[in-house]
């Protein structure tokens, strides 16, 4: 059956699997008691950011206390068509891709807002992107925990086929002294297509533990210190190399200079240590001066710049240090229309063997627009340049790696019902790299439905 013929198959299979979905979810949220009182803010269980959350199922004061709680069961169907699966330069494949994930949110007490979105990576020392910002706390106690399976199946490569996991739980409690802790775990097991046309997928999970402690003993003053526990374990022998444990401490001094404003001082350490690849343990210092902001209903962020130093455990590997920086800002030009951004500057832990580490370089930024209450667009553009430390040998050239990466795409959401949204998008991936087996271009069209409960 040509490939065409057999793409439009799986298509019609998957708006099969959408409507039914539609169908059992609207007669199920339609037969709900749905109660009032609860703000509709903030990311909902699943990650989608809207204006506006549907109720979800209340859950007994006798279960889970005097104030009771909410239960979110969430669905996302996805059918995804890449042109170049495996992100090569020579001899592309496409195909068709289509995940379905079930979930469950749980929040007690009652709360409509997810407070807390984990940006790990696995390459990043201690496993967080980007530093976490705590949001402002509106209740003694909250916590939350969220489950979500994927069922992922490729149309012209079911040797792919898997399911991945992951699992989120948070506690948070504030005192009466000015005393505030958040204890955080994120478990992931997860795939991703190996580069250069392998054949195969790399399984891996990720464990990321996270305990925060903010004191404020003045209106003025605030001291904040992070404890983060990271864990990456590869199932391929191949990818034992990567294999690591990371633990990181982070010290901060805030100094309100506004009512909305502070500026302050930080100081991160991460020590990494790879379970076969020792060779390449370290430690990094890193030093900041920053400012946080939440100057009105517009623009909030956070801006800080300093040192980073990584010191090397074993003697042969040189040291080094560099210039780190990281921005994390949303303006609100209106009700209807928004920019986030994010820039940073720091080390990466390397993934491929020849290299010990990579200095890496980003920017992102997206435009959000709402047009009507139910139709909204984002437009998102992302650049990385990654300068790895160490020499690569390929082709009778020797040289330290380098690669820049860009990605741009646009989407367009739909949100028919208050529990349900369709996202139809497209984006546009290139490396280049100065080793070309390393380039690749690639084009991906998707449609998501989404059911939140």
């Amino acid at each position: 059956m040509i490939k065409p013929v057999r793409y439009l198959i799986d298509l019609l299979r998957f708006f099969g699997v959408v409507f039914l979905l539609v169908f059992v979810g609207g007669q199920a949220v339609f037969a709900l008691e749905v109660p009032g009182g609860q703000t509709k803010q903030g990311d909902t269980p699943s990650g989608r950011t809207a204006e506006e959350a549907p109720e979800g199922q209340r859950i007994g004061g006798e279960v889970m206390g005097p104030d009771g709680g909410y239960i979110h069961p969430f669905l996302l169907v996805e059918g995804r068509y890449t042109d170049n699966l495996y992100y090569t330069d020579t001899n592309e494949e496409d195909d068709f891709i289509t995940s379905v994930s079930p979930g469950l949110w749980v929040a007690v007490p009652s709360n409509r807002e997810k407070l807390v979105e984990l940006q790990t990576s696995n390459t990043s020392p201690g496993g967080l992107r980007v530093s976490r910002i705590k949001p402002e706390a509106t209740r003694r106690m909250q916590s939350y925990f969220l489950y979500s399976p994927e069922f992922v199946t490729y149309a012209d490569n079911s040797t792919h086929d898997h399911v991945d996991h992951t699992a989120e739980g948070m506690f948070q409690y504030n005192f009466d002294t000015g005393l505030s802790i958040d204890v955080m775990d994120k478990f992931n097991k997860n795939n991703e297509i190996n580069n250069n046309a392998s054949g195969r997928l790399d399984e891996y999970y990720d464990n990321l533990f996270n305990f925060l402690a903010v004191y404020e003993p003045s209106e003025k003053l605030r001291f904040r210190a992070d404890y983060s526990n990271y864990l990456l374990d590869y199932d391929d022998s191949a990818n034992e190399f990567r294999d690591r444990v990371d633990n990181s401490v982070s010290m901060y001094v805030f100094y309100k200079v506004k009512p909305k404003t502070s500026v302050f001082v930080e100081y991160d350490f991460a020590d990494i240590n790879y379970d076969e690849n020792s060779l390449f343990d370290s430690q990094e210092h890193r030093y900041y001066a920053g400012v946080d902001w939440d100057v009105t209903a517009k623009t909030r962020g956070r801006a800080k710049m300093g040192l980073i130093e990584k010191n090397f455990d074993e003697s042969g590997i040189d040291d080094e240090e560099g210039f780190s920086m990281e921005v994390q800002a949303q303006h609100n030009f209106s009700p209807k229309r928004a920019i986030n951004l994010n820039l940073f500057r720091h080390y990466t832990e390397s993934s491929i063997g020849d290299s010990w580490a990579s200095m890496t370089t980003g920017a992102d930024a997206a435009l959000l627009q709402r047009f009507t209450e139910k139709w909204s667009s984002t437009v998102s553009v992302n650049f990385t340049r990654d300068d790895y430390e160490g020499a690569y040998t390929s082709g009778g050239k020797t040289d330290e790696r380098e690669d820049d990466t860009f990605r741009a795409g646009a989407s367009l959401i739909f949100e028919p019902r208050d529990w349900l949204s369709f996202d139809l998008g497209y984006y546009y991936s290139n490396r280049d790299s100065n080793f070309s087996e390393f380039d690749f271009e690639n084009n991906t069209v998707y449609i998501t439905a989404e059911l939140v409960m």
